[in-house]
């Protein structure tokens, strides 16, 4: 691109909304300053120290990648995800957290301000406050599949237009606002909810009994309520029926079971509290678009090739709780 071409992008691109600065990389062409998404890989400015930033972060390794992306939960400890394609993270604006990855041109990171974030998110959820989300690590082919167009864009050096920039972010605030948080995104502190050392209570009581069935009776007990009282106060808390948090947690352990042993299917699923395999399959299937055996076999797949992993089929979201996966 010519350097006038780029000077009149860059002038019609100061005339939206601006953005706080993202990660910084030794190559300043591999990156999009724009004012409503900015794009660009981490840098060594961004590894290793604990930082804060005032916008929502979207993480997507590359196949070389090795991110571990580490929080604090609720009760002040450590919780440190191991980040690696196909995943990718979303980091809420404000959260504290350290990155750990060999910098240069391995993990993208698509930055939206927390103002526009906020805005945007209101927008698609029809004038609704945007719930708090949780950083996490999630199979999510949509946010890939952005990522991987993205970066092929640096690699060209396509500089896109204003209009562009604004379109993908309106679409990135939407899918996370609308899937993330019913998926991971917690809203603590709100009225009628659980206190937050009940809630604790409850998700250490699933964590250790996640391979076995869990009633809201047993929930309940754990908090001295009963299970109507209990069901509604903690979805006031979280956002989400306790059926789907326990189902989203056993998703959850399933994909690391997948990732870091080699486990049979059958014994993946009676470990992560599925009734039969076939269960299982289709609950993995339903919320992150790939089969447990085609998760497994990427997962092994960008660890050991230089090339893309080809994402799954495109989602399309029926409701903050449900996606349905076809052809675009």
């Amino acid at each position: 691109m010519a350097a006038a071409t780029q000077k009149d992008a860059i002038a019609m691109l100061e005339t939206t909304l601006t953005c706080s600065p993202g990660p910084t990389i030794p190559n300043q062409d591999a990156r999009w300053p724009a004012p409503s998404i900015h794009v660009a890989y981490l840098g060594p400015d961004d590894i290793g120290a604990l930082r804060v930033r005032d916008s929502l972060d979207i993480l997507v390794p590359t196949v070389q990648a090795r991110l571990f992306a580490t929080f604090r939960d609720d009760a002040g400890r450590e919780r440190t995800a191991f980040v690696r394609a196909p995943l990718v993270s979303v980091v809420p604006p404000g959260l504290p957290h350290a990155l750990v990855d060999e910098p240069g041109p391995r993990t993208l990171v698509l930055s939206i301000a927390a103002p526009l974030f906020t805005g945007l998110a209101r927008a698609a959820l029809e004038g609704a406050e945007p719930p708090v989300l949780e950083p996490h690590a999630a199979a999510d082919p949509l946010l890939r599949e952005i990522g991987n167009a993205v970066e092929d864009d640096l690699r060209r050096q396509r500089t896109p237009g204003a209009a562009y920039l604004e379109s993908l972010a309106m679409v990135l605030a939407a899918h996370v606002a609308r899937l993330h948080a019913a998926v991971a995104g917690r809203r603590p502190g709100i009225a009628g909810g659980l206190a937050p050392h009940k809630l604790r209570r409850v998700h250490e009581f699933i964590a250790d009994h996640l391979a076995e069935p869990i009633r809201v009776e047993e929930l309940a007990r754990t908090v001295h309520l009963s299970p109507f009282h209990f069901a509604r106060m903690f979805k006031q808390s979280t956002g989400r029926s306790p059926h789907l948090h326990i189902l989203m947690q056993r998703v959850e352990r399933a994909k690391h079971l997948l990732a870091d042993s080699d486990a049979a299917l059958v014994d993946v699923a009676a470990e992560a509290g599925f009734r039969t395999q076939g269960h299982f399959t289709g609950v993995f299937h339903h919320y992150t678009g790939w089969t447990p055996r085609m998760f497994r076999l990427n997962s092994r797949d960008s660890s050991r090739t230089d090339g893309p992993v080809a994402p799954p089929m495109h989602p399309r979201v029926r409701g903050p709780e449900t996606m349905e996966w076809g052809q675009p």
